[in-house]
Order: C-alpha cells, then structure tokens, then sequence
C-alpha cells in the first residue's frame, strides 16, 4: 500500500504543466485545446482561427443614401437590370417564383439557406445588437409575402457590412413573375 500511495504521488507530481499560450496576430492560441481567442473576445476552433498575420472585419453599418431596387415580375434573373449588384459578391435577384437568391454564390435557389453569403434580421441597425440574423425564409418566418413595409437589415457575412432594408413589394404565387423591390441604404459618404 506504501508503495502503491507513493506512485500515485509521483505520477501526479509528474504532470506536464499547462502551456502558455502563444500570441499570434489576431488572437491568443492556447496549446491545450487548439482553440484561439481572436482580440475581440471571441473563441474559434483553430481549424476556423484567422490565418496569421490577418485581424476579422469590424463591423460596417450602411447609413448612406437610400437606393431603391425593383425586379419586374418575370424579368430575366440573368440579367443586369433584374440584380441588386450590392457588392462583387453580393448579388441579390429572384427568379419567377421562390425567394431572393445570391447570383454570384448560387445557380439557384436554396430554400434554407439562400441568399448565400448573408444573413437577415426583422428590426433596423439601430438596434442591431439585439436583433436574431437568420437566413430570409426564417427571419420572414416563412410569409415572404408579408415582408412589405417591414424593416429588415440584410448582413453580408463576408464583407461584415450591415444594410438597413425595407421591402415595398412582394409578388406571390406561382405564375405571378417574382417581382419584388426594396429600398436599402448604401455605403457611406
């Protein structure tokens, strides 16, 4: 027993200590779980951690002058005039029916996940810390056609850049065209 009691305080006073954590450029990487805590706070798998040398995107809130956009029921989503050409990467349609769609990102339609590359909320930015981002079809709880006149804010998950958006329009049905049109806020002066 003697000896058995003496291992145990040997091995345990052999643990290896913790390791420090090592400061890289965009956050704090911690050895023993992998994960990185970037310099705002945030805890990332280090599979997702950002590439050394490089810091996230601050959040950019949209308060530029409002631009108006209207797809005509049955206008071609292919071309320019039926796109809302937000940013390269960035740019909103809709076909004949269906919910909006990211062109750059999507051939078509996803109903769970389309707009690809954003995300949406019911509320404007002036409150946007409080507000639930969502995919559309979830964040219009499934009625797009009750979304006009209702304010939104559409986020650009890549660029970081927050939109204030209000829809004046919503063709439903079938056969009706998939015309829709909103007005939105642009980049700052």
């Amino acid at each position: 027993m003697k000896k058995s009691l003496m291992m145990a305080v040997l091995i345990v006073g052999c643990a290896p200590e913790p390791a420090e954590p090592t400061r890289l450029d965009g956050g704090i990487e911690n050895a023993d779980t992998g994960h990185t805590q970037t310099d705002a706070g945030v805890e990332v798998d280090a599979g997702s951690a950002p590439d050394v040398g490089t810091t996230p995107t601050e959040r950019t809130i949209w308060a530029g002058p409002r631009l108006t956009f209207t797809k005509a029921n049955f206008a071609d989503p292919n071309t320019p005039e039926a796109q809302d050409r937000i940013t390269d990467s960035v740019i909103l349609t809709r076909g004949s029916r269906n919910i909006l769609y990211n062109i750059a990102e999507e051939a078509a339609v996803n109903q769970s996940a389309s707009p690809a590359g954003t995300l949406w909320a019911l509320g404007t930015t002036d409150t946007i810390d409080s507000l639930d981002f969502q995919p559309l079809k979830q964040a219009a709880n499934s009625r797009m056609q009750d979304l006009p006149n209702q304010d939104m804010v559409l986020h650009l998950i890549e660029e970081n850049i927050y939109i204030d958006l209000r829809f004046l329009s919503w063709t439903s049905g079938g056969a009706s065209g998939g015309g829709f049109s909103y007005e939105r806020t642009t980049p700052n002066p």
